[in-house]
């Protein structure tokens, strides 16, 4: 079904206050931000903020969410392939659109600012049901056992990239190339099957 033009409108809004909010605690610090710089800077009301966010921490969020579904929605998967092939093919399309990189940057913040962890790990949650469906919806025809093997590959992606950006020591230039590498050896693993090297 194909979005009518407010939707779209909205989605447009939601990723724009996003963004700002994110640009500007990334620029001048979480304590420096408030609520009426982002919407002075977004040219909307407080109102029209809190129909989208309920604080600024959700907004800041919210940008890997949005930065997902862009590429999500640009995702061309490979015909006839199987679960962790779209898996694979998904990654890929994912570090070549920045979203890793996005990911691996709100992170450091929620580092930085322990106040965002929260909300940062709701829209981890958020991003990779997103994944699920949407690499499930790739899948010709889906029986019990796809559904099973996408949630396997999913949960396993969603923890290795986790736990990789709450890793100590990762920078924002390495983590796309750390969380990638991961990403790739638990893919192969997964292939392999796991416990079966002993």
């Amino acid at each position: 079904m194909t979005p009518g033009l407010r939707d779209v409108k909205r989605a447009a809004v939601a990723r724009r206050l996003a963004r700002i909010a994110f640009e500007q605690v990334r620029e001048q610090g979480l304590g420096r931000v408030t609520v009426e710089g982002i919407v002075a800077e977004a040219e909307v009301s407080r109102r029209t903020f809190s129909n989208y966010y309920p604080c600024k921490e959700a907004a800041v969020a919210a940008v890997v969410v949005h930065s997902v579904e862009a590429g999500l929605a640009a995702w061309d998967p490979p015909e006839s392939a199987g679960v962790l092939e779209l898996a694979r093919s998904l990654v890929e399309h994912q570090v070549k659109s920045g979203v890793l990189r996005q990911l691996a940057e709100v992170a450091a913040l929620a580092t930085e600012y322990p106040q965002l962890v929260p909300f940062v790990r709701a829209a981890q949650w958020q991003m990779w049901s997103a994944v699920g469906d949407k690499v499930l919806e790739a899948v010709p025809e889906p029986d019990d056992e796809d559904v099973e093997a996408v949630r396997l590959v999913v949960g396993a992606l969603f923890g290795i990239v986790t736990s990789g950006l709450n890793a100590a020591g990762i920078g924002d230039g390495d983590a796309t190339r750390t969380l990638r590498a991961s990403v790739q050896r638990g893919l192969v693993r997964l292939e392999q099957g796991l416990g079966s090297e002993g």
